[in-house]
């Protein structure tokens, strides 16, 4: 299969990933044979119970709380296949746990790494999402920490864009982000742009960029795929180390505020993974996702 980029519409997609900027795009995943409702059905009973969620279609543009729980994986198939029917909302998580599907999401990320003039290595800690609902479905508003490009594959949406009403508010939904929001916001954003999606449409989402989107009248297919530069990596490290000494009663400095205590307090995060790691391989090691 030849390698699939994702082409830029409007503006460059090196200068977006930089500034941080939205940006529309056009992908030739639409009609990929992995990503038709059946196959996805396949994969969510292939992924297992805790790779795979459900929830209702309708729902609030904020709901503040956490992540959704798992579900059953052949229930969730069930209900990707009747979709135009039930009023489902379904994420099927960290699909690069299948190789094909990771195959899948090396291919479109080195290509469009190397469109965008960057080595394709330093888009690092890759992951994958699809996310499969009912006709007039609502996702709420919230942001990710990472980067990422959202691809319609069936059906229409609008994705929302919203701003940070001021440094507060962001730092302070950064800090339930890492006490388990999961980036669901408390309060709605203000509004600054929509983009419609169709098939073959996408948009590139920046880290911690308020979003949401609302669904049309059909049922809707999406990917999503994320992924770390060192930048954002870093960025994510140092609001972990910061959550942890607000927790010992102290006041740390934003990220940003001191490039060089940033510096330090990422390479202290990274040197306790590794050595997490390299004591307990088997468990997860609390640093960016």
């Amino acid at each position: 299969m030849t390698m699939q980029s994702i082409l830029s519409r409007h503006g460059s997609l090196p200068d977006s990933i930089r500034t941080r900027e939205p940006l529309s795009f056009q992908h030739a995943l639409a009609d990929h044979p992995l990503l038709d409702l059946e196959s996805v059905a396949l994969l969510a009973e292939s992924l297992g119970d805790d790779w795979v969620t459900i929830d209702a279609a309708v729902k609030p543009l904020v709901v503040g709380e956490g992540a959704d729980e798992p579900s059953r994986a052949n229930e969730a198939a069930k209900q990707i296949r009747e979709l135009d029917k039930n009023n489902a909302w379904l994420t099927l998580l960290n699909i690069e746990r299948n190789p094909r599907y990771r195959a899948l999401i090396d291919e479109v990320i080195d290509a469009t790494a190397v469109q965008s003039g960057e080595k394709p290595k330093s888009w690092r800690n890759r992951k994958g999402f699809i996310f499969a609902s009912s006709p007039n479905s609502i996702t709420p508003a919230h942001f990710d920490i990472e980067h990422s490009f959202c691809m319609q594959l069936r059906g229409n949406r609008t994705l929302g864009f919203g701003q940070w009403i001021d440094d507060e508010n962001r730092d302070r939904e950064v800090s339930r982000y890492w006490n388990g929001s999961f980036g669901r916001l408390a309060s709605m954003p203000k509004p600054t742009r929509e983009v419609s999606l169709g098939p073959g449409d996408g948009a590139y989402i920046p880290p911690y960029t308020p979003h949401w989107l609302t669904n049309g009248d059909s049922t809707s297919l999406s990917i999503t795929l994320t992924f770390f530069t060192r930048s954002n990596e870093d960025e994510s490290l140092v609001q972990v180390f910061n959550e942890r000494l607000r927790k010992l009663g102290r006041l740390p400095r934003s990220y940003g505020d001191s490039p060089t205590r940033d510096s330090a307090k990422a390479a202290s995060m990274r040197a306790y993974s590794a050595v997490r790691r390299r004591v307990w391989p088997d468990r997860t090691v609390p640093t960016a996702r």
